[in-house]
């Protein structure tokens, strides 16, 4: 438990994981939205005048008709909807103990595939107002208006490189495009979507609704957003749902690990905050860095108060949550997996380890790596999403190829979000998987074998490549030698990487084939070293000046 704050609350029952994006875009949950339910908290939490408990009933009719028919919403429902779950955050403060605060009906499979059968054609209809999906459909002599959800598989999968390549063919004709929104390109070139005004405010909307329900960002909160810059959609969406909830925020991005821990120390006395910032956002690799560099800055855990860490993008190890509770304390990492692409598609993970999504939002296959056919369960596989109406309508996706290696859930599960779908765990990029003679190595297999590892400095990195019925791995030490030869040879054998080499190396630039860090994306422009004087900074860097200059804290 954090810090002497109350236990996160974990989604329950027929919740939706909305909200989530790369590098640190919040991922929270909102049941399906019941009228009854929502009035109730209208009238009993917050007392409306009757007119205002109308209109919140009234929103809430409207975005659960706006689910199950794939209209747009309406931005002025998720307005009242937010300003009932603040005023009664206000009076009452955080609801995030039960189940009950917005209660919404599950779907048996026979009902879900005939909603989402008629959602899939909906959007197709939309994708044929495409120059790519026209295209596509002509190629393939099909009808989008008479697809079901027995014969959707029949579209082509739609792979990454071309919507890279030409994202503009993706628009619909009739659609009011305001932002195209980037990834971070972290293991290639950047991904670009297109994205309406009406959905940037939905994407805030759903989040904060998110915050409010999960209880991952509160009221007295202050939060740091320490992702790339350019990342806006993540950005805005966290910044919308911390504004929302009442928290402060501050986009730091990922400038020097020095300067974002001595803003983390330091004393920021806000009325009605926490006086330290306790809500960070970032990705794996990042706060990898500031874990390892925090001990030998000299920083103790009674110099922070973070409580949570809501961390994207990358693939989160045991090792690095168990190194960062001797650094920063006894702090919660919250992990959630998502991509600008499918936003507002997202999965959190359940106590039992599951990442969980909802089904309404976007449409998930799990397609075989060789094959492309559906993958059993406890199989692995590449991560395939359509976006459904009306979360995505100004560039539709049919079934985009992700490129993201997943394993699914081997049977049901019994977690407490066993009624929604779930992946097992995310693997790593395809093409930075490694096939060899007995099978697939994935990043994930390495990452997690090696930073269990104390003698690998965080975050890991690494290099690794087919070698006879093997891999070969190369990784950074801070020391070589047999014992340190013995401890990572043994814990990627514990984590089923068949290795036949093991290269150790001090010098990172000695590694082969390096894998790609978000954490390397680091605007050179604020660090230390690019022609600014860190103790001329404002405030917020001028805090760790001493360490930039290579002085210890006490």
């Amino acid at each position: 438990m954090s810090k002497g704050t109350s236990p996160v609350r974990r989604p329950c029952g027929n919740e939706v994981l909305v909200g989530a994006a790369p590098c640190g875009l919040y991922t929270g949950s909102i049941r399906v939205l019941s009228p009854a339910r929502t009035s109730w908290i209208a009238a009993d939490r917050w007392r409306p005048t009757g007119a205002a408990m109308l209109e919140t009933a009234y929103a809430a009719l409207r975005f659960g008709a706006s689910i199950a028919l794939g209209v747009p919403f309406q931005r002025r429902s998720f307005d009242r909807l937010l300003a009932g779950m603040r005023a009664a955050a206000d009076e009452f403060g955080p609801q995030v103990g039960g189940d009950d605060l917005l209660g919404g009906v599950t779907l048996d499979d026979a009902a879900r595939r005939a909603v989402h059968g008629r959602r899939l054609r909906k959007q197709a209809v939309r994708a044929g107002r495409t120059r790519y999906y026209a295209d596509v459909f002509a190629a393939a002599g099909l009808d989008p208006a008479s697809l079901t959800y027995d014969t959707f598989a029949t579209v082509p999968v739609t792979p990454k490189r071309a919507l890279r390549q030409d994202p503009d063919a993706f628009l619909r004709a009739d659609a009011r495009p305001a932002h195209r929104c980037t990834t971070t390109g972290t293991t290639g070139r950047a991904t670009t979507v297109w994205f309406s005004a009406d959905e940037l405010h939905l994407i805030g909307a759903l989040s904060a609704m998110g915050a409010f329900q999960a209880g991952t960002v509160r009221a007295q909160d202050q939060v740091l957003v320490a992702v790339s810059a350019r990342n806006v959609l993540g950005v805005s969406a966290l910044s919308d749902a911390a504004t929302a909830v009442g928290a402060t925020v501050q986009l730091n991005g990922m400038v020097d690990p020095l300067i974002t821990l001595g803003i983390l120390a330091q004393h920021r006395p806000v009325a009605g905050h926490r006086p330290h910032i306790t809500v960070m956002s970032a990705s794996s690799s990042y706060f990898g860095q500031l874990v390892e560099l925090a001990p030998a800055a000299g920083y103790r855990p009674d110099d922070f108060g973070l409580e949570r860490v809501l961390v994207n993008g990358e693939v989160v190890s045991s090792g690095l949550r168990e190194r960062a509770q001797r650094v920063f304390g006894p702090i919660e990492v919250v992990e959630t997996y998502a991509l600008t692409e499918l936003v507002p598609f997202g999965a959190m993970r359940c106590g039992e380890g599951h990442l969980h999504y909802e089904p309404t939002v976007c449409f998930v296959e799990v397609l075989g790596i060789d094959d492309g056919q559906p993958v059993a369960p406890g199989g692995v596989g590449t991560l395939v999403g359509t976006p459904l109406p009306p979360f995505r309508t100004s560039t539709p996706l049919l079934r985009y190829d992700t490129e993201d290696v997943v394993r699914t859930v081997d049977g049901p599960v019994s977690c407490e979000l066993r009624r929604l779908p779930a992946l097992a765990e995310v693997l790593g990029r395809r093409r930075l998987s490694v096939r060899h003679g007995t099978g697939h190595t994935f990043p994930a297999d390495v990452v997690q074998a090696l930073e269990s590892v104390e003698a690998v400095p965080l975050p890991a990195r690494y290099g690794f490549r087919a070698a006879g019925a093997g891999v070969a791995v190369d990784v950074v030490v801070r020391s070589s030698g047999p014992a340190v030869r013995t401890q990572i040879g043994d814990a990627l054998q514990r984590h089923g990487v068949p290795l036949v080499e093991l290269r150790l190396v001090e010098d990172p630039a000695l590694l082969r084939s390096p894998a790609p860090l978000r954490c390397d994306l680091r605007e050179a422009d604020l660090s230390p070293g690019a022609g600014t004087d860190a103790a001329s900074r404002p405030d917020d860097h001028a805090v760790s000046a001493d360490l930039v200059s290579g002085e210890r804290r006490s």
